[in-house]
């Protein structure tokens, strides 16, 4: 279970501190209060940890279970969470301000993987729902921005990923030719 940390998310320090997540990066800070205090009249601490939280994990906790839906999307604020697909790990977040759990929100899909807890780690939780209730079409066109940003950065890193391996397949390919025709060669020399 995680550990809330109880951390007030109104403060100057953790809003300069989410303001440098990409996806609020073109958002200022009085907007960001707005997002994280979208009920201004309740002073119940109890309805702001339903939108947004920072939480520890310990390792191997997970964050978010393959197949279930929530609106739910976390930044990284310390340590290493991998993300499994079918028992496979398929990525990796470890940088601070880096975000998980954005494509299920963003697409409302069903989570297609889990995150789990490589090693004790912090994160910010928050329910992307609220910018739907905001009732302010700037914060949300900003935070879709964001988001957007996120995806064309990691497609970017993909494709630059899959040139890369199959640049060096290309290459193991032409050396196995080589091989194979060096092979052949002996062969025949022999016979």
């Amino acid at each position: 279970m995680p550990k809330d940390l109880n951390t007030n998310l109104m403060s100057e320090k953790i809003i300069s501190i989410i303001k440098k997540f990409m996806v609020f990066e073109s958002i200022d800070c009085g907007q960001l209060k707005t997002i994280l205090n979208t009920n201004p009249e309740s002073d119940n601490d109890e309805y702001h940890k339903r939108i947004a939280k920072i939480c520890q994990y310990d390792e191997g906790e997970t964050v978010i279970h393959e197949g279930e839906f929530d609106s739910w999307s976390f930044w990284v604020v310390k340590g290493v969470f991998n993300v499994i697909q079918k028992g496979v790990t398929i990525a990796t977040f470890s940088t601070p301000g880096e975000i998980f759990g954005e494509m299920s929100v963003f697409e409302g899909i069903p989570r297609t993987a889990s995150v789990v807890a490589k090693t004790t780690g912090i994160c910010l939780g928050m329910d992307m729902s609220i910018i739907e209730n905001l009732g302010d079409e700037k914060i949300e066109s900003l935070i879709k921005e964001g988001f957007y940003s996120v995806i064309l950065n990691r497609l970017a890193a993909s494709k630059e990923k899959i040139y890369a391996d199959k640049k060096e397949l290309e290459l193991k390919f032409a050396r196995l030719l080589e091989f194979e025709n060096s092979i052949k060669y002996k062969a025949k020399k022999k016979t």
